[in-house]
């Protein structure tokens, strides 16, 4: 790999199909996506943001600009850890607003925004025997909506998903949602960079796309705010040539 402006991009492996050229690592050129440099014909930028699409907001930055996280949850028991994580080490947590389709056993799981509270009254001295006192001063509640589904009706990860889209489709008709707001899609299961929630928006802002997608597959918990095994902090794991076994 080598320096570059812009970073670097992994093609992937299979040499065979693609020819060396078209594989491996190489550097990420912006010029690539719009067909060519200056006074190529035909040239065409990805959409860059304009003063006229921005409803009064500053081009980049998260100042008016709420984050709608999305999450779907199927018995975990580290649903509330997630909500702990992802509020706790914000920059802005109150301008967070979480949808988690929680599938669960009434009977024997804790629900999430429960456990959430709970973790937030230990921070704040307040006794968690008392229900009450625990979610009537649970900080960030009422930016939690728990859709509520018994474990037994669960029917994959992509159903999941879909109803969390369709109760995001919802809330925008209702003007709970901007189309100026970042939203995330993410798992019951997961920990935070501190101020992740700025950083990811000023990452975002980078692309200069407005339909940028920012995509990754996390590591383990564990290799929070480590370099990866000796590899630079920014670089994250790819799944590239996946192969499907008979189990």
């Amino acid at each position: 790999m080598t320096d570059s402006q812009y970073g670097t991009i992994f093609l992937g492996k299979d040499e065979k199909t693609y020819g060396k050229e078209g594989t491996g690592w190489v550097d990420f050129d912006p010029d690539f996506e719009c067909g060519g440099k200056e006074g190529t014909p035909g040239r065409q930028c990805a959409f860059e943001t304009t003063d006229e699409h921005t409803m009064g907001l500053g081009l980049t930055g998260v100042e008016g600009r709420n984050l709608h996280v999305n999450i779907a949850s199927f018995r975990d028991p580290l649903c509330p850890r997630t909500l702990y994580n992802m509020f706790t080490k914000a920059t802005r947590p109150h301008n967070i607003y979480v949808r988690v389709l929680q599938q669960n056993d009434p009977e024997v799981d804790i629900p999430c925004l429960r456990g959430y509270c709970e973790r937030m009254a230990e921070d704040n001295g307040i006794d968690i025997g008392n229900e009450e006192e625990v979610m009537k001063n649970c900080p960030y509640a009422d930016q939690i909506f728990i859709h509520h589904i018994h474990a037994q009706e669960a029917a994959g990860p992509t159903w999941a998903r879909g109803l969390l889209s369709k109760d995001m489709e919802e809330a925008y008709h209702r003007d709970e949602i901007k189309t100026q707001d970042f939203c995330m899609s993410t798992d019951s299961h997961m920990d935070f960079e501190p101020e992740w929630d700025v950083k990811m928006a000023v990452m975002w802002d980078d692309t200069k796309n407005e339909y940028a997608v920012l995509s990754t597959y996390v590591q383990d918990i564990e290799h929070l705010g480590e370099d990866g095994n000796g590899k630079p902090i920014h670089q994250v794991p790819h799944l590239c040539m996946v192969t499907f076994t008979s189990n």
